[in-house]
């Protein structure tokens, strides 16, 4: 009887954990996200990005313009720092926003954060009429959260990924440095 108690209880919690970050979501801070995220880690089946060497880690910075999110980024592709500028509008849900692009956009959903430390996004590229979707784990610093790469891997088991297409980027800063 005791142990049922117990694992109700536990039940219990972890439900009220779980509806407390959707919560977060649901009343997304567009001012509390603004800011520097240095993208850490990112999982992928897609066939470029598992197959691509050792990434450097890359940065974007959120500020708030107007109703719209002015996003200025730096990503290492196939060995080569790519610097973007864009504009995203918000879409239809709180955390979501739109990239209109010509080859189609992107679609950015905000799947997990606690503005202070992390915040976990997924990038959906629409390209040909052909979604795909890379998973990306951004941090506030530099330093190792294991609490946050683990919160990374199980939102990437959620979406049908396996630990095998999580890649942790290196620590160059090569990219990040021509935000500067």
């Amino acid at each position: 009887m005791r142990g049922n108690l117990l694992a109700a209880l536990l039940g219990l919690l972890v439900v009220l954990a779980a509806g407390k970050e959707d919560l977060g979501l649901q009343n997304f801070s567009l001012t509390q996200f603004s800011g520097m995220w240095y993208e850490i880690a990112l999982a992928s089946n897609l066939e470029h990005q598992s197959s691509s060497p050792r990434r450097k880690v890359g940065a974007v910075i959120v500020e708030q313009d107007g109703p719209h999110l002015s996003l200025t980024s730096v990503s290492d592709h196939m060995n080569l720092c790519m610097k973007e500028k864009n504009q995203a509008v918000k879409g239809d849900a709180p955390g979501k926003f739109k990239i209109p692009l010509e080859s189609g956009g992107k679609e950015v959903i905000v799947v997990a954060t606690d503005y202070k430390t992390y915040a976990i996004m997924n990038i959906i590229l629409n390209r040909g009429g052909k979604p795909s979707s890379v998973l990306k784990l951004y941090s506030r610093t530099l330093e190792h959260n294991e609490k946050a790469t683990e919160k990374f891997v199980e939102k990437a088991v959620e979406q049908g990924l396996s630990v095998s297409n999580v890649q942790l980027l290196t620590k160059d800063l090569t990219c990040v440095n021509l935000l500067s």
